[in-house]
């Protein structure tokens, strides 16, 4: 995002005080308060959309030493200094989580997270597509590289689509709850769905 369009509210003066990479930290950290059971200690995470990072420092702290997160993002990130952090550059869309999986070594994620947002044009068909396009690209890591019983957090917008892909979603998990964080912008048709443990 350009640094016209950022504004500078309280979460944006609070992150930098306290040295997250963007504000977005804190929509992750009041989901995490309101469902703690997402993201454990030892878990093994997948975050999808990575770049800043700043979803990437709050789980490297919830997994521990133990843990492991994997930030994967089509754009550069600066490293984080976490030993239990691995930064990888690849389209979300052109991934094959099987390789993926091998390449970390590990046997599935128990968490997936996705703060995707496509580049918006503001033509409804088309935002509603790039949305949906994105959407099927992260299902299909969900479907192929979350174990059975794992856990998986998308951010989606409000569309058209949206009460078609929450029912898609409680099909393939026990619970799945709607959640707007304080922290996102009152403008913003941004919202994220906590979906509990895969079938």
């Amino acid at each position: 995002m350009h640094a016209r369009y950022i504004v500078k509210d309280s979460f944006y003066r609070k992150a930098k005080k306290e040295g997250y990479r963007a504000r977005s930290a804190y929509k992750l950290e009041e989901i995490i308060q309101r469902y703690p059971a997402i993201i454990k200690k030892g878990d093994r995470v997948l975050d999808l959309g990575a770049a800043p990072g700043s979803w990437m420092q709050v789980e490297s702290a919830l997994v521990g030493e133990t843990g492991l997160v994997v930030g994967l993002d089509i754009l550069s990130m600066a490293p984080i200094a976490s030993p239990n952090v691995v930064l990888k550059k690849a389209d979300v869309r052109e991934i094959d989580p099987a390789g993926l999986l091998r390449e970390v070594g590990i046997p599935a994620f128990d968490v997936v997270t996705s703060d995707i947002a496509p580049n918006l044009s503001g033509i409804g068909e088309v935002d509603d597509a790039r949305i949906n396009e994105l959407y099927l690209a992260v299902l299909r890591v969900v479907e192929e590289g979350l174990r059975q019983g794992g856990n998986f957090l998308i951010k989606l917008f409000f569309s058209p689509d949206f009460a078609r892909l929450a029912a898609e979603l409680k099909q393939r998990f026990s619970k799945v709850a709607v959640f707007k964080p304080q922290a996102s912008r009152g403008r913003s048709g941004e919202v994220y769905l906590v979906c509990l443990s895969k079938r």
